[in-house]
């Protein structure tokens, strides 16, 4: 399920954010278009915070966005390519 995730979250969330950015720009303050626009980068912002959340709790590792195999971050050290794939990550 979170492989699924991990690879549409990539084209929903730019549009979702590139939407809620129009809607903050171009209407005034507290009219409905503003507040729609205000709810979509809330709502994209607590759904990046929920999935930081679900991957901390489980403790298997993130899977690779290219082949699925899961990649276990260890605390302050970036990991660049899959052990796997060898794909970026």
């Amino acid at each position: 399920m979170w492989l699924r995730y991990r690879k549409w979250k990539h084209a929903v969330a730019p549009i979702l954010l590139a939407i809620a950015y129009g809607c903050l720009q171009n209407f005034a303050k507290g009219t409905v278009p503003w507040n729609v626009g205000l709810v979509l980068a809330c709502t994209v912002g607590f759904a990046y915070v929920i999935e930081e959340i679900v991957w901390s709790l489980k403790g298997k590792g993130r899977p690779c966005p290219t082949c699925g195999h899961r990649v276990r971050m260890k605390s302050f050290r970036v990991h660049n390519i899959c052990p796997n794939c060898g794909e970026q990550l």
